[in-house]
């Protein structure tokens, strides 16, 4: 079994590929700038060269390939359609494809159409159709708890299903290890407890020992603001889109499908701000971490 791990740059990615080590399995890691990678990792992760805007890396990422850890990346021209003809091509057995939480319903999010392409092609897949993010907290979230101690986001008093990307990491893991048993399948990923974020700024507070507060803003008050801040509208945009079924109350929805597949229960939100805890707090100089 040889994996190729797209999306390793992002939440999930990292994750699978840190777990894919830790049991010894055959991997590589999909980059876009292979030097930098090998900078920042050193000998850690194998790497290959993979742009999903330039269809001239594709063939060299999946030589040798016989399952893929698939992500549909950020950035302009994607020719992701082009990369599943040529994962088909190349003989590829087996693609763990990382999809959302009640896809069915949001036919304007891409996932909606790629799970559809992915369908067509006729190559087994298994879709982990992921809650909301927990690491959302200190990757885009982050900035404003850290300076002002807010979780500031436009999704209303609605609750949200959070996992933790390491859950999701371990159903692609198992996926691998298992393909028949997840041939063509889909499953859901959740923790076991959905929240609204009154109630995870109690829990952020409780454990850093410091107030955060849910500012609840509207979407336009939160436009306004971010895009004044220098954020491009369209990822401002792509962020009150991924909160609006929060605040129609459309996503507090969980299972138990972490639990059924691997034997242990999710990661609680409480756990995963003490182990990320210094994402928010400053260091002992006053610098953030």
């Amino acid at each position: 079994m040889s994996v190729l791990v797209t999306g390793f740059n992002g939440k999930v990615g990292i994750e699978v590929a840190r777990k894919m080590n830790e049991r010894n399995l055959s991997f590589t890691c999909a980059v876009r700038n292979v030097q930098k990678a090998q900078r920042m990792y050193g000998g850690e992760f194998s790497f290959v060269t993979l742009d999903f805007s330039d269809p001239a890396t594709f063939g060299a990422a999946l030589e040798g390939i016989d399952q893929v850890f698939l992500m549909y990346p950020p950035g302009d021209q994607i020719k992701f359609h082009q990369f599943l003809k040529v994962i088909k091509e190349k003989g590829v057995q087996h693609i763990v494809y990382l999809s959302v939480k009640d896809v069915q319903y949001l036919p304007f999010i891409h996932h909606f159409k790629n799970e559809k392409l992915l369908k067509r092609l006729g190559i087994p897949y298994t879709f982990i159709r992921a809650g909301y993010f927990m690491q959302n907290l200190h990757d885009f979230l982050g900035r404003e708890i850290r300076e002002k101690n807010r979780i500031f986001v436009p999704a209303g008093k609605g609750k949200t299903s959070f996992v933790d990307t390491r859950d999701l990491a371990e159903v692609a893991i198992h996926a691998f290890q298992h393909p028949e048993e997840f041939r063509n399948t889909s499953h859901v990923i959740t923790g076991e407890k959905a929240f609204d974020f009154y109630e995870v700024a109690e829990i952020m507070t409780a454990v850093l020992g410091e107030r955060i507060v849910y500012a609840n803003p509207s979407f336009k008050e939160f436009k306004s603001y971010m895009v004044n801040k220098g954020e491009k509208e369209e990822f401002v945009n792509v962020v009150i889109g991924i909160h609006f079924p929060t605040k129609l109350g459309l996503a507090k929805g969980v299972t138990e499908d972490f639990e059924k597949i691997s034997k242990s229960k999710p990661i609680a939100l409480e756990k995963y701000v003490k182990d990320y805890k210094q994402k928010w707090l400053p260091d002992e100089e006053g610098h953030e971490q």
